[in-house]
């Protein structure tokens, strides 16, 4: 097989088609090609993990460049509204008499000591709290509530644990309790969450679950518990002024600042991932003009998201995000529709990852619900233009279905038993998983119809494989092993008509089994043959009564031999041997259980088999007419001769129904040996044929 590597793709004169051709001549049979296929597919995983990796890390480094640019930022900003206070200090310094200076000295350390109140405030919670050393990093950052809470489950709604939340001006600070606590430290940081992406929500009162809220900041959901009304209240109420305060100097910084000399002032940029520079400014008074006419609901847009895809309404969700898609298309491309966009795009991100988590398989997921519980999100899936995600999430989960319902068939009783009941739940929900993907799922998506068939082919492979470890044992006889594939080939034909045809692959997997099964049948039938004609005296059979004779006849005539009353001799006698008639028996229940078990292109395996045993057979009454011992019965051994040849073999190769079974060779070998017989003798029953 060809070398499959990084540097030949990545060639400068590499070519698919050239490619495609020598690995077309290299391989040998589909097996090759899906082993290089499959080797294809882990360079091109590995090839895009790479990728992914390199992408995290650059961007990380954007954020961490984008971060040290907002500090300098802010930096320079207080730097220039520190000089130009200065400057208009000692302008008024230079003009204010000294009362006028006392009173501003006044204010100023007033100021000072309301700036040191807040620092110490945040430095007494940086010492209670492990791990915010970085709180006073933040310039005019301060305290607004704090307070005890009891965390619930957001499932069941029972209590996990008591926390400590404190609520900032820009973020909300949520710390655990440390048991064995010493010295001032007594919370441990666990979280915190930007007051621009959090959003709080009521909870009603219902049952044993009182005075609690949610807080919803994607993708996470979280919901506490208060001790009473009045604390709940005071929560909300904080969290509505603090949002709302927050929104207050969002705007300000939006807005132009006039100067003396009508220039703006440096702005801080809104958020990291904004998409305007850092350091730039508005070209113009139209960009200011275009924010304030981008509608209200649009703003809203990426909260309102976060809220329906945790609240799981995820069509609300799909809905709103066509219709702000159309808006976007047809709004200006100006700095805050494209922010708006990036953060439409990392929504749908979000509800792609979510809806995918919906149909991932895993040890403690449940399949109760089937196939008919994945249909919404790989509707919704197909909608978001995420086909190819969806189909092979949809095979996953298929093939996980199988293989759960083929664990719960257990192998108890008989083998045909168990065949029965395996194939019929294996079929049966295959041709369910055809329909569900043909009809309901992807039904407007030719074009992954081809990997459905390649799945529902490694599908049957896996059956098959485990259908020949349980039944193709040296124990199991031929009768059994043709019952249970005619079970098989029975249930796969249902497929034919869902458009699906895997006959043939099923009969490709099991020849090797099958051509085995029979030499080894072959190999018992000759030693049994063998054995007998050890033991085989030579003398007419007595059939005891005549009902024994009458049964005896209609079995024979109703496999297609001659009557039995032209080898009757006396009332109950026959001229055939207890051996000949214990092999006839035999070879034609052989030749029946083989006629099920093969097919038409394995037929030549199964006239290999009948041909062998029958020259056994044959070779012991050539040897027996041959030999001294038996010169006696030299009549009798030629009449049974003259049946094998003229009636047993005749009919069987009239069973076979195909004219290349090498029975008729068996004519030609031991013709010579053999007189003919004449016509009256090889009068064949043709109602059975």
């Amino acid at each position: 097989m060809a070398e499959v590597s990084v540097k030949k793709f990545s060639a400068v004169d590499f070519s698919p088609d050239k490619y495609v051709k020598e690995i077309s001549q290299v391989c040998i049979g589909g097996q090759d090609l899906q082993q290089h296929r499959t080797k294809v597919l882990g360079l091109s995983e590995e090839t895009s993990a790479s990728l992914k990796k390199n992408v995290y890390q650059n961007y990380m480094q954007f954020i961490e460049t984008a971060k040290e640019i907002s500090h300098l930022e802010s930096e320079m900003y207080q730097l220039s509204h520190l000089l130009t206070e200065q400057r208009s200090l000692l302008a008024a310094l230079s003009q204010t008499p000294a009362a006028a200076l006392e009173n501003n000295t006044k204010d100023e350390n007033e100021s000072t000591k309301e700036e040191d109140k807040r620092e110490k405030l945040l430095a007494a919670i940086a010492e209670k709290v492990e791990g915010c050393v970085s709180l006073l990093d933040v310039p005019n950052r301060g305290l607004l509530y704090e307070g005890d809470l009891l965390e619930l489950d957001p499932l069941e709604n029972t209590p996990l644990h008591r926390v400590h939340a404190y609520l900032l001006t820009d973020i909300l600070l949520i710390s655990t309790w440390i048991s064995n606590r010493r010295g001032p430290t007594r919370y441990k940081f666990q979280t915190q969450y930007e007051l621009g992406s959090l959003a709080v929500v009521n909870v009603r009162d219902l049952g044993s679950i009182r005075h609690a809220f949610k807080l919803l900041a994607f993708p996470d959901s979280r919901a506490f518990l208060m001790m009473h009304n009045q604390s709940k209240r005071e929560w909300l109420d904080q969290f509505e002024t603090a949002k709302k305060a927050r929104l207050a100097v969002d705007q300000q910084k939006r807005e132009p600042v006039p100067t003396a000399n009508d220039q703006r002032s440096p702005v801080r940029t809104e958020s990291i991932d904004s998409c305007t520079n850092p350091f730039g400014e508005p070209d113009s008074e139209h960009d200011y003009d275009s924010i304030e006419e981008t509608p209200e609901w649009l703003l809203e847009v990426p909260d309102d998201l976060d809220v329906l895809i945790v609240e799981r309404h995820f069509e609300d969700a799909h809905a709103l995000i066509e219709r702000s898609k159309e808006y976007l298309e047809k709004a200006p491309q100006n700095p805050a529709n494209l922010d708006l966009k990036k953060k439409l795009d990392l929504r749908i991100n979000s509800l792609i990852s979510v809806l995918t988590s919906e149909l991932s398989v895993s040890p403690d997921k449940s399949l109760q619900g089937g196939l008919r519980a994945s249909r919404r999100a790989m509707r919704l899936l197909n909608l978001l233009g995420k086909t190819t995600q969806a189909c092979d999430l949809f095979l996953k989960l298929c093939s996980s279905i199988l293989k759960t319902q083929m664990k719960r068939v257990k192998r108890e009783g008989a083998a045909v038993v168990y065949v029965k009941r395996l194939s019929r739940i294996f079929f049966s929900n295959l041709s369910e998983m055809i329909r569900e993907f043909q009809i309901r799922t992807f039904s407007n998506c030719p074009e992954i119809a081809s990997v459905f068939t390649v799945w529902v082919s490694q599908e049957l492979i896996h059956f098959t494989s485990h259908l020949i470890k349980q039944i193709f044992v040296p124990q199991a006889g031929l009768s059994t092993l043709a019952e249970c594939v005619t079970l098989v080939r029975e249930q796969c034909e249902q497929l034919n008509d869902l458009g699906i045809d895997v006959c043939f692959q099923l009969e490709g997997q099991l020849s090797s089994p099958i051509t085995r099964a029979l030499v080894e049948t072959r190999d018992k039938l000759v030693d049994a043959v063998k054995l007998r004609a050890a033991e085989d005296s030579w003398h007419p059979l007595n059939v005891v009564s005549r009902q024994a004779l009458l049964r005896m006849n209609t079995e024979f005539t109703s496999h297609g031999l001659m009557d039995l009353h032209q080898f009757q001799t006396g009332e109950w006698w026959l001229e055939l041997t207890s051996n000949t008639v214990a092999f006839t028996k035999l070879f034609i229940s052989v030749l029946k259980d083989g006629l099920l078990l093969v097919s038409t292109d394995s037929m030549h395996s199964l006239d290999k088999v009948i041909y062998d045993v029958f020259s056994a057979q044959l070779k012991h009454v050539l040897t027996s007419l041959r030999s001294e011992k038996f010169e006696s019965q030299r009549p009798l051994i030629v009449k049974n001769a003259k049946f094998l040849m003229d009636c047993l073999r005749v009919a069987c190769s009239h069973m076979t129904m195909h004219n290349n079974c090498r029975l008729k060779e068996l004519q030609k070998e031991f013709s010579a040996a053999f007189p003919s017989s004449s016509s009256s003798t090889t009068k064949i029953v043709t109602d059975y044929i």
